[in-house]
């Protein structure tokens, strides 16, 4: 079971995305900041296959976020999620899903981040 590090600074937001992460076979560890994700990060390193990240937050955004934890774990998969952005304005390291997003997109995007990085992870 792959574990994600689900980080958004909207309780509802970072609620429907455990919810639903859970409901589909995922392990799933929260944070409702950046600064406070690096410390559940530090706490479960060993197990965090993917994280999935609100890119506005207050303390840290999650771009910034993203770059400290592939610093840690290189190749970590990121999804970053946001309302307010442009595909184009993501580093092309990290893939992106606009909200509002539906349930099945989040699902197909989250699967595929967790099986190309086993793949990758098997092939090293």
């Amino acid at each position: 079971m792959a574990t994600v590090l689900v980080v958004d600074d909207e309780p509802l937001m970072l609620t429907m995305i455990t919810q639903v992460l859970q409901q589909n076979g995922f392990s799933v560890v929260t944070a409702g900041s950046g600064a406070k994700a690096m410390s559940v990060f530090r706490s479960h390193a060993n197990d965090i296959d993917l994280l999935v990240s609100d890119i506005r937050m207050p303390d840290m955004d999650g771009p910034a976020l993203a770059a400290e934890l592939q610093a840690e774990i290189p190749g970590l998969p990121v999804l970053l999620i946001s309302g307010y952005c442009e595909p184009d304005q993501i580093d092309n390291d990290y893939e992106f899903l606009a909200k509002p997003f539906a349930v099945t997109d989040l699902l197909r995007r989250v699967k595929s981040l967790v099986v190309r990085n086993t793949c990758a992870t098997a092939a090293s």
